[in-house]
């Protein structure tokens, strides 16, 4: 059975404690979880500040690893979420870009280069994986 946006978001608070006040108040805001939203702010944002700033710390690889299991094993709605939020703005840096795939399993590149960037309009232009 594939995992929902809840459990991934209980998930990642599971493994970077810290974000259970956001994923609390995300609820408070919202009422529920919007996966676009809360994954944006609390996968994106750091994720992408780290690859900017080229940090080799055990967190790229602890955010990258998540993001490919939301991939691998997600409902529809997070294999949506995964490439229209997440794929989809670290393409937006080359150099982020590239430093994101060097992190992910060849299996991953694969269905971004093949599929992901093929189909996603939004994606139009962004270069493959190495």
């Amino acid at each position: 059975m594939k995992a929902t946006k809840e459990q991934f978001a209980n998930k990642l608070v599971e493994l970077f404690p810290e974000k259970k006040q956001a994923l609390i108040q995300h609820y408070e805001d919202f009422g529920e979880l919007l996966g676009h939203i809360f994954f944006s702010n609390e996968i994106n944002v750091p994720l992408f500040d780290l690859l900017q700033k080229n940090d080799v710390s055990n967190k790229v690889s602890v955010y990258c690893r998540f993001v490919e299991e939301m991939w691998r094993n997600g409902t529809d709605d997070v294999v949506n979420i995964v490439g229209v939020t997440i794929a989809e703005r670290l393409s937006d840096d080359e150099t982020v870009w590239n430093r994101f795939g060097k992190n992910i399993s060849n299996d991953f590149k694969v269905y971004i280069n093949n599929d992901l960037i093929k189909n996603n309009i939004a994606m139009c232009g962004v270069k493959k994986l190495m």
